[in-house]
């Protein structure tokens, strides 16, 4: 019975956060609706069903839920460990980049053979470019979010040079050669460009929470987040660590490239993201960087983005109207943040990030 109780005040503190979120979001937004002048019931009607009524729906919003798997995991990865890789859009473009490459520059290879190439390509292009903030911080103490932030911007005009220019496909668009018929993930709607990506996507958040719960370094990687000098002082390599959290971060954002170019568009085109990258960091916010949570966040936001287009044609109210929700959500859990962190610690060796001291003990 005790068990029983404690699991569950466990999982309402873990939820309680990003439900408050979710419903002050609605709340306010209902608010802006009935001074537009609708019915706010009638709209959220409208956004629900435009996103889970019918498997045409449901297709679209596995399909806009898959990416932000990937790029709210690898965000979560990072966060978790005490690091801030805001970097994801940047890693999606290389790893999606590095997986058209070889889709279309290796031919002749069965599909159990070229298909996990191209997989693992756009894994290690994600993880190459997360490498650079990763080295940096752990050995010159270099702030990772000024180096992603500045990578973000340097990836999208890599990429898109590349694919206008340097391996530009012949025809008027921009963007790569068609990757082989043997990268192709296999398709699971004609509605929509829903693909197997969504399965590997699941596997991999699954994968991470078993590997947080079950395994020492999982243990290891939340306690450099929670404080990283204890764990220096308890003989753990901290740099060592904090580099392997920065690249599987990078690479699992990589793999929501990849996904984009093996399983929707067959092909890389310059700036073909609308920003998935960015919108993984509300996932994990809104998971509080847990990997089953960050399912819950991506299908939550997947039905907010696949029942925008029928919400619009519904009941004339636009469609960004959901990236207003988004947009409050994220305002929510920033205040929760930094209300958080403005509390007085118990400690003063306590510290949610990774910090330069420890890293210079190190």
């Amino acid at each position: 019975m005790r068990n029983t109780n404690s699991i569950a005040i466990r999982v309402l503190r873990t939820t309680s956060v990003p439900l408050f979120a979710v419903a002050t979001a609605l709340i306010v937004g209902a608010v802006l609706i009935a001074l537009l002048g609708q019915n706010p019931f009638a709209v959220y009607q409208v956004l629900i069903a435009g996103g889970l009524s019918g498997w045409p729906n449901i297709s679209t919003t596995l399909q806009m839920m898959t990416p932000l798997l990937f790029t709210g995991l690898s965000v979560a990865i990072a966060f978790r460990a005490g690091l801030w890789n805001i970097g994801a859009e940047g890693q999606m473009l290389m790893g999606a980049m590095a997986s058209a490459i070889v889709g279309y520059g290796i031919v002749g290879l069965p599909m159990a053979i070229h298909l996990p190439l191209c997989i693992v390509a756009g894994f290690l292009g994600g993880m190459a470019w997360a490498a650079i903030p990763g080295i940096l911080r752990v050995y010159l103490a270099v702030n990772e979010l000024v180096i992603c932030l500045m990578l973000n911007p340097i990836a999208l005009l890599l990429t898109g040079y590349i694919s206008t220019r340097a391996l530009k496909a012949p025809g008027p668009t921009n963007k790569l050669p068609d990757v082989a018929e043997s990268a192709f993930l296999p398709s699971l709607s004609i509605f929509s460009q829903l693909n197997a990506g969504i399965f590997l996507a699941v596997s991999v958040c699954i994968a991470f929470a078993i590997f947080n719960s079950a395994t020492l370094r999982g243990f290891i990687w939340k306690l450099i987040g929670l404080n990283p000098k204890f764990v220096h002082y308890g003989g753990i390599d901290v740099r060592g660590n904090a580099l392997w959290v920065m690249l599987i971060s990078g690479g699992v954002a990589g793999l929501a490239g990849a996904e984009q170019v093996l399983g929707e568009y067959h092909a890389f085109y310059d700036n073909f993201s609308p920003g998935f990258g960015f919108d993984g960091i509300a996932v994990a916010m809104l998971a509080q960087n847990n990997p089953i949570g960050v399912i819950a966040a991506a299908f939550l936001f997947g039905v907010l983005n696949g029942g925008s287009a029928v919400l619009q044609m519904t009941t004339g109210l636009s469609k960004y109207f959901v990236q207003v929700l988004q947009f409050l959500i994220v305002l929510v859990l920033a205040a929760q943040f930094t209300w958080r962190l403005k509390r007085p610690r118990r400690s003063n060796n306590s510290t949610n990030s990774l910090s330069t001291s420890a890293i210079k003990e190190a």
